[in-house]
C-alpha cells in the first residue's frame, strides 16, 4: 500500500483567506487590505447570508475555551439550475481542516471522494434500500443525505457524521461551496497561474461534457478551467490521489493571488461569489473571533488519505484506503484536536498508477 507524505509550508498571512476555501477565514483577508473599514458592512452581511442550523448541531460560546477547532470542507458539483430542481449533489473535494491553537499550527486532510467508507442511512428516509450502515463512496453521505426531505441540510449532516466516524474526531464546522462559486472566485481574481502535469478536457461547472481545455505546462487559467483541473481524475495517472496533490496545489495558487490583491473591486466580487455560493455553520462572530489565530495559519501541515484504487465486486470504481496510513493520520489529527504539534507522515514507497476509466452523471449511482 501506498502512503502520501504530508507536506509542511509556511504561508503568509495572507493566504489563510482561502487555506480552508473561500468563506472560511475570508473575514481575515479583508481586514488585512486598505479597505477594510469600505467593505466591512458588506462583509458581515455576506457572511451572515451564508450561515445555516445543521440538524442536530450543538451550538456552543465556548471555542475560545477549547485547544482546537475543525472544519469540514465540502465542494459539491451543485449548479442553480440543479439545486432549483432539488437535485442531489456530490462532494467531489473533501478537505479537513484543524485549527491547532495550542502549538499555532493548520492541518488539513484531503479525503478521496470514492473512498469506500462506512455510511450510516439508518435515521435518514433514502431510497434505494439504504436503510442501516453500509459500505459506500464517501460522496454518496452528501449526495443521499440530500435525498431526505425532511431537512434541506441532511446531507452536510450525514457528510459530517460519515467524516467523524472515518477520522475520529468531532467537526465543529462545515462549510459548503458549489463549483460555480469556486469559478466565481478565481475569475474575480482574474486567474491563478498554474504548472499543469498533462493536457485534457473536462466538463464545465454546468455539465457539458468536454467544454473546458487544459494545455500542458505553465498555464493562466481561468475559472472554468482550475475548476476542470482539480475535477479530472480519468486522465491523471495518479487518479484520486492526484486528484488530491491538484485540490491543494490550486489552493496555494489561489491563496497566493488573493493574498496580493489590493482592489476593492475585486474584494467586492469575492464576497459576490462566496454570498451567493457558500453554506456554513460558521456565523459572523465566528469570524471575527477566529481572527486572533493569524500566527496559527502560518505553519501548515497537509495529509491526504492514501489506498487503493480499482473496480470493485459490485463493477464500480471504489477507493480502498490503507488502513495502516489511515490510522497514522488519525492518531495525528487526534494529538492535533488536544493541542499537540504534529509533522508530516514520513512517504514510505512512491503512489504506483491507477486508472479509473469510470464516469458519473445524476442519472447512475456509482
Amino acid at each position: 500500500m501506498q502512503t502520501r507524505s504530508a507536506r509542511k509550508r509556511q504561508p503568509s498571512a495572507g493566504k489563510m483567506f482561502i487555506k480552508v476555501v473561500a468563506a472560511l477565514l475570508l473575514l481575515l483577508t479583508v481586514i488585512g487590505s486598505g479597505y477594510a473599514g469600505a467593505v466591512f458592512i458588506k462583509t458581515q452581511e455576506t457572511l451572515a447570508k451564508t450561515q445555516i442550523t445543521i440538524p442536530g448541531s450543538k451550538v456552543s460560546s465556548k471555542y475560545d475555551d477549547v485547544p482546537s477547532e475543525s472544519f469540514l470542507i465540502l465542494g459539491t458539483d451543485e449548479t442553480k439550475a440543479s439545486k432549483d430542481r432539488n437535485e442531489p449533489a456530490r462532494s467531489d473535494v473533501m478537505i479537513v481542516g484543524i485549527l491547532n491553537k495550542e502549538s499555532e499550527q493548520l492541518v488539513l486532510t484531503s479525503i478521496p471522494r470514492d473512498s469506500l467508507v462506512n455510511i450510516d442511512y439508518s435515521n435518514y428516509d433514502i431510497p434505494y434500500g439504504k436503510t442501516g450502515v453500509e459500505q459506500d463512496k464517501i460522496t454518496h453521505a452528501h449526495y443521499f443525505g440530500s435525498m431526505d426531505q425532511s431537512n434541506s441540510y441532511n446531507g452536510i449532516k450525514l457528510a459530517r457524521e460519515t467524516t467523524e466516524n472515518l477520522l475520529g474526531i468531532q467537526i465543529d464546522h462545515v462549510v459548503k461551496v458549489n463549483f460555480q462559486g469556486f469559478v466565481q472566485l478565481i475569475d474575480a481574481l482574474n486567474g491563478v497561474d498554474l504548472d499543469v502535469r498533462y493536457a485534457f478536457k473536462e466538463q464545465d461547472s454546468a455539465r457539458k461534457a468536454d467544454t473546458i481545455t487544459v494545455e500542458k505546462g505553465m498555464q493562466h487559467l481561468t475559472g472554468e478551467q482550475a475548476l476542470a483541473y482539480v475535477r479530472n481524475r480519468h486522465d491523471d495517472p495518479l487518479g484520486d490521489i492526484g486528484r488530491g496533490q491538484k485540490q491543494m496545489q490550486v489552493i496555494q495558487a489561489v491563496a497566493k493571488e488573493a493574498a496580493s490583491f489590493r482592489s476593492l473591486g475585486a474584494y467586492r466580487d469575492i464576497l459576490n461569489a462566496v454570498g451567493d455560493n457558500v453554506e456554513t455553520n460558521l456565523g459572523p462572530n465566528d469570524y471575527t473571533r477566529l481572527a486572533d489565530f493569524t500566527a496559527a495559519l502560518q505553519n501548515t501541515t497537509e495529509y491526504q488519505l492514501a489506498g487503493e484504487g480499482y473496480i470493485g465486486i459490485s463493477g464500480k470504481w471504489e477507493y480502498h484506503l490503507d488502513p495502516n496510513q489511515l490510522e497514522l493520520v488519525k492518531n495525528n489529527l487526534a494529538q492535533a484536536m488536544q493541542g499537540q504539534e504534529v509533522a508530516p507522515i514520513k512517504e514510505e514507497t512512491e503512489l504506483p498508477a491507477e486508472t479509473d476509466q469510470t464516469t458519473e452523471t445524476d442519472s447512475t449511482i456509482q
